[in-house]
């Protein structure tokens, strides 16, 4: 069997050699337009700040070890340009020898992933700037290195506040006098933290970098940036980073089925509406369990699951078609953030019923010295409790937890799964009750009704309906409250509890919460069923209402 695989990076290369595994005698061609096979595209932004020395390192695999270990016959410089299903052939274009021939196949695997996209609202980049980069490859990374370098470059834009312009922020500025400027639209990780948690990100970058914020760049000129706000900003190197878009063209000229997102559309098998050519990787939307639909999910495990499936599925050796719920790590500045799942406006979208609650929690003893917080989010089901996501941000090991719930989540576990589930204690490592439990529990509090809550992004709307108490002290209350809120501390109101109306509702919050729900739920135990509890309370309020820009607090 002649296998041809358009596309030689994380999808494409990974298909090639687990084809190699399954067949000695198939012929394996991989062809690449770019300079490098198999380059590790995670891993390539650690190279701008030289925690990765060198640009070699970022190879897996080039042609001559494809050809050696695995005898396959990987072709860079060859960029495939159009397909003719009836014939079974593809045109390739050499470009170091500026020459096209066609290669035959029986099955064809299109892994052509994707590549920056440049709205065309930003005017003046059709013109060939030195100082304007992207960050698909490694010869991109290559090329700002050096340029910074040579031309001894200070001033860096990078445009973008998605997982790619945060990680090439946090790596720029470990060079040494540098002056990095994030420009975020918007706000930051919008497709994968909510609004809750974002706010922790933002005030963590604020500190390490300059941002601008609700601002977006509409012109590129040779030294400045024209801005939609007016401002003018002057750069030695600008670094797009706003989003990406599928390499689907070949696809579609070949008459390929298209999604509305412009991904080839596949079936479970990842198969096209051709039923010899398949499509892997950043070109396609996967299928996720939990909305039951198919959606863009542009990261590398997929991928590599998703070529292995391919590989025996070619050789009707595959089983169970993967699925993939979306779980995500990332390192800003000296912040972790994590998260797995579906986020509110995914659940709000597919108009699914859903409740979420959050936490601040520390990953260990807090006595301990290297004790680090947590600021953490869950979303479940409102009729099952079945988990739908979590989001964690902060210093602590976040990563940790949310890979734990992922794993539950695949198994279709429901919030008291998690309050169950068996967790190592050690002080250095986790507390008693670790946070994913307190969180489990406090999910089971508002799902059985044992405590009523108000979400923080219902606040505003609901803000006029509540007697709102802050129950922390005055010095606090005088530092920052919600506007109209009344300062009664919370054991004042456990020793008299003729201070809160049972026929009034009433709103309390306190710093973290925790106050707030301990006192929420004693007075619900009372009769006082018109008691809420304000979500994450003024840790989470302040920097929910700075990342959205609302008038809510008296400071």
């Amino acid at each position: 069997m002649k296998i041809v695989i358009i596309g030689a990076v994380a999808a494409g290369a990974t298909a090639a050699t687990n084809i190699r595994k399954i067949s000695k005698d198939s012929e394996i061609i991989l062809l690449e337009k770019g300079r490098d096979t198999s380059f590790k595209n995670c891993e390539i932004p650690y190279y701008l700040s030289e925690m990765v020395k060198d640009s070699k390192d970022l190879i897996a695999r080039n042609p001559e070890a494809f050809k050696k270990k695995n005898d396959i016959d990987a072709r860079n410089f060859n960029e495939a340009i159009s397909i003719d299903r009836d014939k079974k052939e593809v045109l390739v274009k050499d470009i170091k020898n500026d020459k096209t021939y066609t290669e035959s196949y029986d099955k064809l695997i299109i892994s052509t992933g994707a590549s920056p996209f440049i709205p065309d609202s930003i005017k003046g980049l059709d013109k060939d700037r030195e100082n304007v980069f992207k960050v698909e490859n490694v010869v991109d990374v290559e090329n700002i290195r050096a340029y910074i370098k040579e031309k001894n470059a200070k001033k860096i834009i990078v445009n973008g506040a998605g997982f790619i312009g945060i990680e090439a922020a946090e790596n720029l500025n470990e060079l040494d006098e540098v002056d990095i400027y994030l420009i975020v639209r918007s706000r930051v990780l919008e497709a994968n933290i909510d609004e809750e948690l974002a706010g922790f990100v933002e005030e963590n970058i604020r500190k390490h970098i300059n941002m601008i914020k609700n601002d977006e760049i509409i012109k590129v000129e040779d030294d400045e940036l024209i801005l939609k706000s007016g401002k003018k900003l002057d750069y030695d190197v600008l670094i797009n980073a706003i989003g990406i878009k599928p390499n689907s063209e070949i696809a579609k000229k070949a008459g390929l089925k298209l999604t509305e997102s412009g991904a080839i559309d596949t079936d479970r098998n990842f198969l096209t509406n051709d039923p010899d050519i398949y499509a892997i990787g950043d070109v396609i939307e996967v299928y996720n369990p939990l909305t039951r639909k198919n959606s863009k999910l542009n990261l590398a495990w997929p991928a590599h699951r998703e070529a292995k499936f391919v590989a025996k599925h070619i050789f009707n050796m595959a089983g169970k078609s993967p699925s993939f719920i979306g779980s995500f790590s990332l390192r800003s500045f000296d912040m972790n953030i994590a998260s797995t799942g579906l986020s509110r406006k995914v659940l709000e979208s597919e108009n699914i019923a859903f409740e979420s609650t959050l936490i601040r929690h520390n990953d260990s003893v807090d006595i301990l010295p290297y004790s680090k917080p947590m600021n953490m989010k869950i979303l479940f089901d409102s009729h099952t409790g079945l988990i739908y996501g979590i989001q964690a941000v902060g210093e602590g090991d976040v990563v940790k937890r949310v890979d734990i719930v992922a794993g539950l989540v695949g198994m279709g576990a429901d919030i008291y799964d998690l309050y169950d589930t068996e967790l190592s204690y050690q002080p250095i490592f986790s507390t008693p009750e670790d946070a994913l439990n307190t969180l489990a529990s406090q999910a089971i509090d508002i799902f059985e009704g044992d405590l009523k809550h108000v979400n923080l992004y219902e606040l505003k709307d609901k803000i006029n309906d509540f007697r709102i108490i802050d129950i922390r002290s005055k010095e606090a209350f005088d530092k920052s409250h919600i506007r109209g809120a009344e300062n009664i501390e919370s054991s004042k109101i456990r020793e008299n509890l003729d201070l809160i109306n049972k026929d009034e509702k009433t709103l309390l919050y306190c710093n973290s919460s925790n106050i707030a729900k301990s006192l929420t739920k004693f007075l619900i135990s009372q009769g006082f069923n018109k008691v809420y509890m304000l979500e994450g309370s003024m840790v989470f309020l302040e920097k929910y209402v700075d990342v959205l820009g609302l008038d809510l607090l008296e400071r």
